[in-house]
């Protein structure tokens, strides 16, 4: 590993800090009473200074700060007001459910980008060029907390092919969808750009196949810049995923978001927080990985990165 792999691996690392100190900063700075919020909202029999002590308010900030930074490194995020159970293994079979959902969702977007694209980039100003541009156009426009209940009503309720709660097609399928719209016209720009190039012309002319020509020498020089920009979807995706997460009643990170903000369990907020900033920053800097083992001008110091 070399210094500009430590330094991304370094910048990865602070960033994490950064967002898990501003987690933990929200309940401390936030305008109220959380205390008086929790005793309010949830009934609980303890008093307002045993609770205080026992969510760690009665700690200075940085002291609680580095204590529980400390206990997440060994796997403890605390203990959940509402349910009295530790919260890593919650977390971690939510985290899992949002990876399942998250990467289904990412590999048929990208599936349907790349045959949208790609045939949109073979035939500039073709049938499937103007298609990818409404297409792209009108999925952009679209929110997923529209989609995602459109889906949901038609292919769940109206023609029933789907169970509308606890089932991985249709949430996939809406993140999916929602990818495509900016995703395929990205691809049909860049593979069209590379079509017209020396290379691809003087294939042409040697008889090669359109179709080998269509791979070779318009989807392969562009294609770290394309995952990298897979990488960083991982991200987008999440944040959609919490929206379409509560819609389906998928059990991920986003229910549990939702669900703890609602039950006021401040410490499941903070851990549910800073493991989707935490999955978040994993997938930009896995994008920015894979675009350097694909594209060797990104590599550094003899290729090894």
């Amino acid at each position: 590993m070399n210094r500009e792999s430590l330094a991304r691996l370094g910048s990865f690392l602070l960033l994490c800090l950064v967002v898990f100190v501003g987690s933990r900063a929200l309940i401390r700075f936030l305008p109220g009473n959380p205390i008086d919020t929790i005793i309010a909202e949830t009934g609980t029999s303890l008093s307002a200074d045993a609770l205080e002590k026992e969510l760690g308010l009665d700690r200075p900030f940085l002291t609680a700060t580095l204590e529980d930074a400390g206990n997440a490194l060994r796997g403890d995020l605390g203990t959940s007001i509402h349910t009295k159970l530790p919260i890593t293994p919650v977390l971690l079979e939510r985290v899992k459910n949002s990876a399942i959902l998250t990467l289904t969702a990412l590999f048929f977007g990208a599936l349907f980008s790349l045959t949208i694209g790609l045939l949109a980039a073979r035939v500039p100003n073709g049938f499937w060029h103007r298609f990818s541009s409404v297409y792209g156009a009108l999925l952009s426009a679209l929110p997923t907390s529209w989609i995602g209940p459109m889906i949901l009503w038609v292919l769940g309720v109206k023609l029933g092919w789907f169970p509308v709660s606890h089932h991985l097609a249709l949430p996939a399928f809406t993140l999916a969808l929602a990818m495509t719209g900016i995703w395929s016209r990205l691809i049909r720009e860049r593979v069209r750009d590379t079509l017209f190039l020396e290379a691809a012309q003087a294939a042409r002319a040697r008889g090669l196949s359109e179709f080998r020509i269509l791979l070779k020498y318009g989807l392969a020089p562009v294609s770290g810049a394309l995952l990298a920009y897979l990488g960083t979807q991982i991200g987008t995706l999440l944040g959609g995923a919490f929206i379409t997460e509560v819609i389906f009643d998928w059990p991920g990170m986003g229910a549990l978001l939702v669900d703890s903000i609602l039950k006021r369990d401040y410490p499941l907020i903070e851990a549910s927080v800073f493991a989707a900033a935490v999955f978040s920053l994993f997938g930009s800097w896995l994008g920015d990985w894979i675009q350097s083992r694909v594209d060797p001008r990104l590599r550094i110091d003899g290729g090894r990165i």
